[in-house]
């Protein structure tokens, strides 16, 4: 009989999905997922919460094992064309990297962008989140995060359209939909 990892189960699946809906809901707010994710990294529950057969995803540095693919059940695709791209934060994004930014008729087929990063809620880098879902204003503290990801998310942006982000470490998860305007990034939070 072929026993499933907690994080693939429905309690585990059920959990992250509201600790999600609650970090979209709140931009910039940690959530900790650990006692769901089996010792599993957060990116993984992340992806294993929204990705399904109907659903397209790009891993651009090759985080996912062929035994997780075959559990999402995603669908490959380039990372123009994919709803959800998996990238390791410490590592900078080549500069022709396009994300899906949707359409004015289209805005919610925008890429959603998680990156796997050091550290989520703390560090020594950090961001200004101001937007709907924040109470004036929160900063969001990282560790891990290369700032061409950032260049990225401004050059992607144009409310409605744009990406989201989903930032996650070991066991932490923070969103920033793109209807979040950042205020600039103090210094520190690069490189793993």
């Amino acid at each position: 009989m072929l026993k499933l990892e907690s994080l693939w189960g429905e309690a585990s699946q059920s959990r992250l999905h509201r600790s999600l809906i609650a970090a979209i809901a709140r931009p910039g707010e940690v959530v900790d997922s650990v006692s769901w994710l089996g010792g599993r990294r957060a990116w993984l529950g992340v992806l294993a919460t929204l990705a399904d057969g109907g659903t397209t995803l790009h891993d651009l540095h090759g985080l996912i094992d062929e035994r997780d693919w075959a559990m999402l059940g995603a669908n490959r695709a380039g990372w123009g064309d994919a709803a959800f791209v998996l990238a390791d934060a410490a590592r900078a994004p080549a500069d022709d990297l396009r994300l899906d930014r949707g359409s004015l008729i289209r805005p919610e087929t925008g890429a959603t962008l998680v990156l796997d990063c050091a550290q989520v809620g703390s560090g020594t880098g950090s961001e200004i989140l101001r937007g709907p879902g924040v109470d004036g204003q929160r900063i969001l503290r990282f560790d891990g995060i290369d700032p061409l990801w950032w260049r990225l998310r401004e050059a992607h942006a144009g409310f409605p359209q744009g990406i989201d982000l989903v930032l996650c470490d070991a066991r932490r998860i923070a969103c920033i939909p793109r209807s979040t305007v950042l205020g600039g990034t103090t210094a520190g939070g690069g490189g793993r």
